[in-house]
């Protein structure tokens, strides 16, 4: 007997439970002997649960810290459920989706509903990450057990009970162990229903894993192709029509979750797809995105293959995973449907969380709960590996490869527990130091600005805008965007709807860069200086002063293009056109001294062609252009052509225009358009390069436009 045939459990189909009358009675099989497995595999998951909450009680003087200031958020949107406020981030705010998991904050409001409060929550949310972790492992065992037998099962379950990022993440306060839990019991209940084709359950449990990350649902979406198939092969028309429709229900639940954060938003994308996903870039194009998909993909392999530094996998683990995929498929009947599943879904899922900017952040959490089914696919290959390779010693040579994966696993679990450690400690000397001075240093009415905004409104008791964008509506973008964008965003708010404070991070290497707010003169005097991060006073008094030009021009202002708005911008159809395909044209801000006065204004980086259109003009009636730039020279002293545009009016030249430079940062030139080139009351502008497609093209700071007649 092989070493497949000894691990197989036998065919799915041909043991399913016959009509009721057709059924013998049967002898009971081994007492107890397959049910103590799982409990051993959810013990041992427990046990290494509380073992790196241990470690992280450690590294933080008994209280725990979550290693993400994430899990705060998700704390403070449950709180807010829990009294009544859903979705509300702040009491009286609009409904927002900085939630990155709608099912689990909806569990955790109600564990807050129930009287799990104060000091309990956090623990509590903990716990139950912990306990969602060690049920993954025992079902990991009993969906291994039916699909290639009992000793599959126990040795995944092991290996998942035991990994290094699935404890980081159960012990993260985030939904990723209930997530992985959803995975493995949807593919249970799969496996239970497929043989009749009758699937009563599956449905709604792929619907739920659906609410928990939409990453689930892109992995689990082939399961619901595999129950259509199913019920049109197995089923009479009329029948088939109905299970058909209950098989739909993940796509009716996550198309009603978009639906309703349209109506609720305005968006049907939540705020942290808008704020990390590739898509968001200011100046998109298909193959920089396609670029930047396989850039993160590439990584998750060498991840996946067990050959970067962050020990997500044992060496080779991504090509043994391929082989038990392969194997499942092989032997036919449900095996083949879930394995299949397990393979599309895998790389739809890798694929899904590769269109995010920030996919491979934070110990790679995205990737986390897909961890389990990978482990069980592995030891599938292993088992299978060891078979051709050993022949009737393949159980022996199975054992020792699987105790290779096992060692590897076991010797990375304290790099993990360190990193569970190090994370912690960095939230708490930056965000939940910040929380607490927050209690004692701020008016009770005062609002602050924050880049990670988890900790400082669940701890610190104040209301916060979210400068990012997840929690606070309308600024995702036009933080993506750059500085200028947000300040100009920030500008139309009310008095008490712009933060009193702003918290930054001193030098960020990625992502969004609030330090550079400094350069619109928003930073007032210095409050609190935490290391990497400092909290100012928050100054608005400039708001405005740059409106209006510098130079004097005679006539009536007609319209008025502010560079750096993006409402503005699209109102005007503004678009830069760069020669190469990886820049982006990101906003500043930039602040001169002109008259005794500070001036500030926001812009874009222009390298290459700048188009827009003109409103509210006169036909007939030449027209003073006043351009805000600076053309401070890419390298100074030399001629390189980047100063000298060609003025196109609806296609027809006017003339070059020599943007000369002024030491105090920024100048402003006068164009002048002849009264028979407004033929309409709108126009085209085209500042482009001299020659075309070669260059030298015009590389400036564009501030914005004033037309006058």
């Amino acid at each position: 007997m092989t070493i497949e045939q000894k691990f197989a459990a036998p065919d799915l189909e041909a043991t399913a439970d016959p009509p009721p009358r057709m059924r013998t009675a049967r002898r009971p099989g081994p007492p107890h002997r397959r049910e103590r497995a799982p409990w051993w595999v959810l013990g041992l998951g427990l046990l290494a649960g509380l073992g790196f909450v241990g470690v992280n009680l450690y590294y933080n003087g008994g209280r725990y810290i979550p290693p993400l200031d994430d899990a705060y958020i998700h704390l403070q949107y449950a709180k807010q459920i829990g009294s009544g406020h859903f979705l509300q981030y702040n009491t009286g705010d609009p409904i927002s989706t900085g939630a990155s998991s709608l099912l689990y904050v909806v569990l955790l409001g109600a564990l807050y509903f129930l009287g799990v409060q104060g000091a309990l929550f956090l623990p509590a949310a903990v716990l139950f990450g912990v306990v969602c972790h060690a049920l993954t492992a025992a079902g990991v065992v009993v969906l291994g057990g039916r699909l290639s037998g009992r000793r599959t099962g126990i040795w995944a379950g092991v290996l998942a009970a035991l990994s290094g990022p699935l404890l980081w993440g159960a012990t993260s306060g985030m939904e990723v162990s209930l997530t992985a839990l959803l995975l493995v019991a949807a593919l249970l209940v799969f496996t239970a229903e497929a043989p009749r084709a009758l699937f009563r359950f599956t449905p709604a449990v792929v619907a739920l894993a659906a609410l928990c990350r939409l990453e689930a649902f892109v992995f689990l979406a082939p399961l619901v192709l595999l129950m259509l198939v199913a019920a049109w092969r197995r089923h009479r028309p009329a029948r088939a029509a109905g299970w058909s429709l209950w098989a739909l229900l993940p796509i009716w639940v996550t198309g009603a979750q978009l639906l309703f954060y349209k109506a609720a938003t305005g968006s049907s994308s939540p705020n942290g797809s808008q704020a990390k996903s590739l898509l968001s870039a200011p100046h998109f194009t298909w193959g920089e995105f396609a670029g930047g998909v396989a850039a993160n993909a590439r990584e998750f392999l060498s991840i996946l293959s067990g050959l970067s530094r962050q020990d997500f996998a044992f060496p080779g683990a991504l090509a043994v995973a391929a082989i038990g995929v392969v194997a499942l498929t092989a032997r036919g009947g449900v095996r083949r449907q879930v394995g299949l599943a397990m393979a599309a879904g895998m790389a739809l899922a890798v694929l899904a969380i590769s269109t995010m900017a920030t996919a491979l952040w934070q110990q790679v959490r995205y990737l986390q709960p897909f961890l389990p089914l990978f482990a069980l696919a592995c030891v599938v290959g292993l088992a299978s590996v060891a078979t051709w390779l050993a022949g009737r010693a393949g159980r022996r040579a199975a054992t020792a490869l699987l105790g290779v994966a096992l060692v590897f696993t076991a010797v990375s679990l304290p790099l993990w527990a360190n990193n569970v450690g190090r994370d912690s400690e960095s939230i708490r000397t930056r965000i939940v130091a910040l929380a607490t001075w927050m209690k004692g240093h701020l008016p009770p009415d005062a609002s602050i600005g924050v880049h990670d905004v988890g900790a400082a409104a669940y701890l610190g008791g104040h209301e916060t805008v979210d400068l990012v964008g997840l929690t606070t509506n309308g600024v995702a973008d036009a933080a993506i965007n750059g500085m200028g964008s947000l300040y100009e965003v920030l500008s139309g708010w009310t008095a008490q709807q712009r933060p009193d404070y702003i918290a930054i991070y001193d030098a960020m290497p990625d992502g969004i860069r609030l330090e550079e707010l400094a350069d619109g003169s928003v930073f007032g005097t210095t409050m609190l200086a935490l290391p990497n991060m400092t909290v100012y006073r928050a100054d608005w008094s400039e708001l405005g002063s740059g409106a209006q030009p510098l130079v004097e021009v005679s006539g009536q202002l007609r319209d008025r293009l502010n560079v750096g708005s993006m409402a503005d911008e699209e109102a005007h159809d503004h678009s830069i056109d760069p020669p190469r395909r990886n820049f982006q044209p990101a906003t500043g801000l930039h602040t001169v001294a002109e008259g005794g006065r500070e001036v500030v204004d926001s812009y874009r980086h222009v390298w290459g062609t700048e188009e827009f259109t003109l409103n509210g003009l006169t036909p007939g009636q030449p027209v003073q252009l006043v351009m805000r730039h600076d053309s401070t020279e890419p390298k100074p002293g030399a001629y390189t052509g980047a100063r000298e545009v060609r003025v196109q009016v609806d296609g027809v030249e006017i003339g070059n225009q020599l943007l000369e430079p002024h030491p105090r940062g920024w100048a402003e030139s006068v164009i002048t358009i002849p009264g028979e080139r407004v033929t309409s009351d709108t126009i085209e502008i085209r500042m482009a390069p001299t020659q075309e497609y070669v260059g030298p093209y015009p590389n400036y700071r564009s501030f914005g436009y004033w037309a006058y007649q």
